[in-house]
C-alpha cells in the first residue's frame, strides 16, 4: 500500500487520560496523532515520529490494536505510552495538545473503533 494510502495514529495514554490534538472549526474537533509511514519504517516507528512531530510528546510505541480501511484510507491504530509520565492532573500539554478523559473522548470523537477505545478506557 502506498504511504499515501496509509495512516499510523498513536493512541497515547497516560494517568491524565487519552493525549489527542485539537482542530478547532474543524470536524471532529481533536484527532490522535500519527503520521504517515516512511519507506520501511514500522507501524511503532511511525506512531513515535508522528506523535514527537506534532506534539512534542515522545512515546513508546506498543502493540497494534487494530486497523482499518475507510474511503481507501487504511489506519493503523498503535497503542503507546509517553516516556516520561504527565502529573495525574495535567491536562494541556500546549495550546493544541492535550490530554482527555474518556467521557472527554466521547464528545469529540465519538466514532473511534472499539478496539482503540478498549485501550484507554470503558
Amino acid at each position: 500500500m502506498s504511504r499515501a494510502n496509509h495512516l499510523v495514529l498513536a493512541v497515547v495514554v497516560a494517568r491524565p487520560g487519552l493525549l489527542l490534538l485539537h482542530r478547532p472549526g474543524e470536524t471532529p474537533p481533536a484527532v490522535l496523532p500519527g503520521g504517515r509511514p516512511e519507506p520501511r519504517e514500522s507501524p511503532g516507528a511511525t506512531a513515535e515520529r508522528g506523535c514527537l512531530e506534532e506534539t512534542r510528546v515522545r512515546i513508546r510505541a506498543g502493540t497494534v490494536l487494530g486497523r482499518e480501511v475507510v474511503d481507501g484510507i487504511a489506519t493503523t491504530y498503535v497503542a503507546a505510552r509517553p516516556v516520561v509520565d504527565p502529573p495525574a492532573d495535567q491536562v494541556a500539554v500546549s495550546l493544541h495538545v492535550a490530554w482527555y478523559r474518556p467521557e472527554q473522548v466521547d464528545l469529540v470523537l465519538p466514532d473511534l473503533p472499539s478496539f482503540v477505545r478498549g485501550a484507554f478506557g470503558p
